[in-house]
């Protein structure tokens, strides 16, 4: 997956380069910029005293010396924000930009992000998030690269903006908490809750002329197993030899990508996909997709939900009307929002898995 959003520590983190975001003279005083230093050594510190100076917006590599998880550190100069009328904006893309380009140039395969400037340097995190995927995504259209994004908590999201508050009306008007004869034990976190669809009173049903374009779905009279098992009794079927469809999953892949006139590439970055991995599944009649790397395909060639219902049958699942992941997919798709990283977005706040391979 070229771009993953990861609530992860950078300590934990594997990639051939971990970028520190500092101030113009390499202090490391605070936050991730003090914490690398203190992985790395002295070593380091004597490096930066020499480097001496670093611009606004502007980048430089070294070694990542006693940091064990990295060979590179890349070390960017952070924006403060003020009031977003001092290039704030235009400073902070250039962090993601110039830090990309560096990690290109070595020829690395691998680079961590965490997000620049959402801490003691005050900039707005559902901003500072925007900036951020916007630009790296912009960079992963031209190359090949393995990018992580640490996001530490949720309030980095815009669940403010009008997609957020959208979906999550949308999701509140369908889903609601399966009501349990004991209480629900305390250990249990949100995303393995059931859900099943509320009950609509009759007087709020729209008419028949209506139904097709709007979200309005039958009670699922199925229980959160009982939904479980049919979609695995689906996969089996698919699976089974004595009822293998006449078209594979990647021979329907195929058609719809040529029904499109799409390239290869066109498809797997919009799709957020490897292009290693986008290649396996073309070429493997057998390939067995997972439902995030189906949608992830639906959502890269913009498909309409009939062809993604094609699609899902093909690598044996279903769009479920009683499961957030793929409601929210459905909501994407009827609305024609193909953004794969606005999607990711909506599917990480909401404890889902995000889609791509």
């Amino acid at each position: 997956m070229p771009l993953v959003i990861s609530r992860n520590d950078i300590r934990r983190i594997k990639a051939d380069a971990i970028v520190c975001p500092t101030d113009s003279s390499f202090s490391g005083s605070g936050g991730t910029d003090e914490l690398i230093h203190e992985l790395s050594g002295k070593r380091l510190d004597e490096r930066c005293a020499k480097i001496g100076h670093l611009s606004v917006g502007d980048a430089v590599v070294t070694d990542a010396y006693d940091f064990e998880n990295a060979s590179y550190i890349i070390h960017t100069c952070e924006p403060v924000y003020k009031d977003g009328l001092h290039n704030e904006n235009e400073l902070l893309a250039s962090c993601y930009r110039k830090s990309l380009e560096l990690a290109d140039s070595l020829h690395l395969e691998s680079i961590a992000f965490p997000l620049i400037s959402s801490g003691t340097f005050a900039f707005p995190k559902g901003e500072a998030l925007r900036i951020a995927t916007d630009t790296i995504t912009g960079f992963l259209l031209e190359h090949e690269m393995q990018v992580y994004l640490l996001v530490y908590s949720k309030d980095a999201f815009d669940t403010a903006s009008r997609l957020y508050t959208d979906i999550h009306d949308y999701l509140d008007g369908i889903l609601a908490p399966v009501q349990y004869d004991n209480a629900a034990k305390p250990s249990q976190s949100l995303s393995t809750v059931s859900y099943r669809p509320k009950r609509k009173k009759a007087q709020s049903v729209e008419p028949e002329s209506k139904i097709e374009s709007s979200f309005i779905y039958h009670e699922i009279k199925t229980s959160h197993k009982e939904a479980e098992m049919e979609s695995m009794d689906l996969y089996a079927f698919a699976t089974d030899a004595r009822f293998e469809p006449d078209e594979s999953f990647s021979e329907c892949l195929i058609r719809m990508i040529d029904e499109r006139g799409l390239t290869d590439p066109e498809v797997y970055k919009k799709a957020n996909i490897d292009r290693k991995h986008f290649n396996h599944i073309k070429n493997n009649k057998d390939y067995r997709p997972k439902k995030e790397t189906v949608a992830a395909l639906a959502i890269g060639m913009k498909l309409n939900q009939k062809d993604t219902d094609t699609l899902m049958e093909r690598a044996g699942f279903v769009l479920s009307q009683s499961f957030k992941f793929d409601l929210i997919i459905r909501y994407c798709i009827e609305n024609k929002i193909y953004d794969i990283f606005r999607i990711n977005e909506i599917l990480f706040e909401q404890d889902q898995k995000i889609l791509g391979c």
